[in-house]
């Protein structure tokens, strides 16, 4: 099997569910990769949501990360410079996971199977568009529920404060203010700050 060119690989698991991390280690070990004891000593780390939010520490991470989460993830760690990364989803399938674990730790960009698929379409309907246009991703139907935070980094991206500003001001680092202005972006279904904002103007998430 492919894992088999992977032998030295270790793979750290920083998920929180005692009961989710315990199929994710088998899965690991049925692939005969090397379970790591600690992030430091890992080639790979696998994370949940939950271990997700420090990306301050994922920065400096020298090798790949695989994220078990929402697809919003693979915004975020494309803005960080690491070495490979794979989103999936948390229910990822042992296939699938060890999957993105090799992808990661050769140094490629992956997502799930299922998100590569539904993906695909509106991809192909991009090539067609103007890629500067604000209203390129106007048609891309999302979750119109903002978090608190993502609340408040609308309301300072509407106010025209900088990535590093916005940090500043709500004690996050840049890359978190970042994570949310993408998570912002994919639900309103925009690509840029002016587009965010316009259209939390038009649905009311915003006041004028």
């Amino acid at each position: 099997m492919l894992s088999a060119l992977f032998t030295d690989l270790r793979v750290y698991i920083g998920v929180r569910s005692p009961a989710a991390a315990a199929g994710v280690r088998a899965f690991m070990l049925e692939a005969g990769l090397t379970l790591a004891v600690s992030a430091h000593e890992a080639d790979v780390l696998v994370l949940d949501d939950a271990a997700l939010h420090d990306l301050d520490a994922l920065s400096d991470f020298p090798g790949g990360v695989v994220a078990l989460g929402g697809p919003v993830w693979a915004n975020a760690l494309s803005e960080l410079n690491l070495s490979g990364w794979a989103a999936l989803p948390p229910d990822a399938g042992p296939v699938e996971l060890v999957a993105g674990v090799l992808a990661a730790a050769a140094g490629l960009a992956a997502v799930g199977a299922a998100q590569a698929e539904r993906l695909k379409p509106y991809l192909d309907d991009l090539e067609a568009q103007d890629p500067d246009s604000d209203e390129t991703l106007a048609a891309v139907p999302g979750d119109l529920h903002l978090t608190p935070r993502e609340h408040e980094v609308l309301d300072l991206l509407a106010a025209g404060l900088s990535n590093k500003r916005a940090a500043k001001q709500l004690g996050v680092s840049e890359h978190t203010v970042k994570f949310h202005a993408q998570a912002i972006y994919s639900k309103l279904g925009v690509s840029s700050r002016a587009a965010a904002v316009t259209r939390g103007v038009q649905l009311g998430l915003l006041s004028v």
